[in-house]
């Protein structure tokens, strides 16, 4: 026999028995068994029902932890079975889940970070100052190495985004376009996939980057909890000063801790909502970046079945605008919210959220490595929201305003026909 024979058979059985060895190690997985293609998953308190659609083709289906280095228990839960695992942070578990007896999904859990950007270097702390419009937290930062970008602060934000006005001077190469929904509909939007976006000592390197045309004049930017994903983030209102850090050194001695689920990387957290004279307990997202008290989404509604138990002020299309008696948050209540609550049978996709005019009566510590975060009453407790009081007060002037505005046209319409009255008599004289 050749050499360069005896290689070649060398290489196949090498390959034949990798292969065998595969499939062996493929019949060891664990294996449950479903009768539907939608099962549950439980990972830590939150359950999410029937969101686990079953996909034979996708070899492996990858599911990500939502606090990969939090050590909680994840449960895939099915008709028939349901099988748990407790992930350490960095590693992968394989399973199968067999449909209907005879399609087998090969399914992974990883406890890794889905779509999260490391920065450079290794800062343990930095302190990034920050001003506020309105409620909304803005800072400057650079982008692709220019100076001087408006940068809001959103966590509500699933993407780094840029207002259209100001990709001109960003420097970024758009190479693909992305499916963006927001307040200017659906639209196809150009999207770069590297870039260099710099925010006090840190630096990302290659952030996509995706143009948007309904940021408000003078918002050049918007970034998300993506750059933040590994990070203790604390937001301190009365300073005005956001503190990136790597581990949780504050004391947290008078904060009120809630469990953080994430949804896109946005986090979402568990609050009480009263209607009529009921309690509902739901995880509303923590969104830095709605200008507003808060939005009712059709998650919500539709959950508790809500639509016509609202009190309602005014009813628009598939809309209401309508007065929330009670929101509490820890030992905090505010009172005769008044906000939008969406139809559910008209689906928008729109999440229901807290938005900063609350938020930012509290002092933050968002834990995204332990998935857990800290509030803390601030000096600006008192500060107004959109209350009811407030809408009443807002709807007199407007009235009046009309009322005034008519009694004018009315006072100059008559003072015309006085002068045309005396002209036309002076003329006949």
């Amino acid at each position: 026999m050749k050499i360069r024979q005896f290689f070649a058979l060398l290489l196949t059985l090498g390959i034949a028995m990798f292969q065998l060895n595969a499939a062996n190690a493929q019949n060891k997985l664990p294996v449950i068994r479903s009768g539907v293609a939608d099962i549950s998953i439980r990972d830590g308190r939150q359950l999410s029902k029937n969101s686990w659609h079953l996909n034979p083709q996708t070899k492996p289906d990858v599911y990500f932890v939502q606090v990969p280095r939090g050590n909680r228990k994840v449960t895939f839960i099915s008709d028939r079975d349901s099988i748990s695992f407790v992930p350490s942070f960095g590693k992968i578990y394989d399973f199968v889940v067999l449909l209907n007896g005879k399609d087998s999904c090969l399914t992974r859990i990883s406890a890794n970070y889905d779509g999260a950007l490391p920065h450079e270097g290794k800062t343990v702390i930095d302190t990034i100052p920050f001003t506020m419009k309105n409620s909304r937290i803005y800072f400057k930062g650079k982008l692709n190495g220019r100076k001087d970008f408006n940068i809001m602060f959103d966590l509500g934000a699933g993407m780094t985004c840029i207002n259209s006005q100001a990709a001109a001077r960003s420097g970024i190469r758009f190479d693909d376009k992305i499916r963006v929904q927001n307040t200017s509909g659906t639209n196809s939007e150009p999207s770069g996939s590297s870039n260099t976006l710099e925010l006090g000592r840190l630096k990302w390197q290659k952030v996509p980057i995706v143009q948007v045309r309904n940021l408000a004049e003078g918002e050049d930017m918007i970034i998300g909890n993506t750059l933040f994903r590994d990070k203790i983030v604390e937001i301190d209102y009365e300073k005005k000063i956001v503190i990136l850090s790597d581990s949780l050194s504050k004391n947290t001695a008078g904060y009120s801790a809630y469990d953080v689920t994430y949804y896109q990387q946005r986090p979402l957290f568990e609050i009480n909502v009263k209607i009529g004279s009921r309690y509902y307990p739901f995880h509303f997202l923590f969104d830095t970046g709605r200008d507003g008290t808060m939005l009712i989404g059709e998650d919500f509604t539709a959950q508790y079945g809500l639509w016509d138990q609202y009190r309602s002020i005014l009813t628009l299309g598939n809309k209401k605008i309508v007065v929330i008696p009670e929101v509490r948050i820890g030992n905090r209540v505010f009172r005769e919210i008044v906000t939008n609550a969406n139809d559910p049978q008209h689906p928008n996709g729109k999440q229901s959220l807290i938005g900063n005019e609350v938020l930012n009566q509290f002092n933050v510590i968002l834990d995204n490595q332990q998935g857990i975060i800290y509030l803390k009453p601030n000096s600006l407790q008192n500060e107004n929201y959109a209350t009811y009081r407030e809408f009443k007060l807002q709807a007199a002037l407007v009235i009046t305003a009309i009322i005034i505005g008519i009694g004018l046209v009315v006072f100059v319409w008559r003072q015309w026909l006085k002068y045309k009255k005396a002209k036309r008599s002076k003329k006949n004289l």
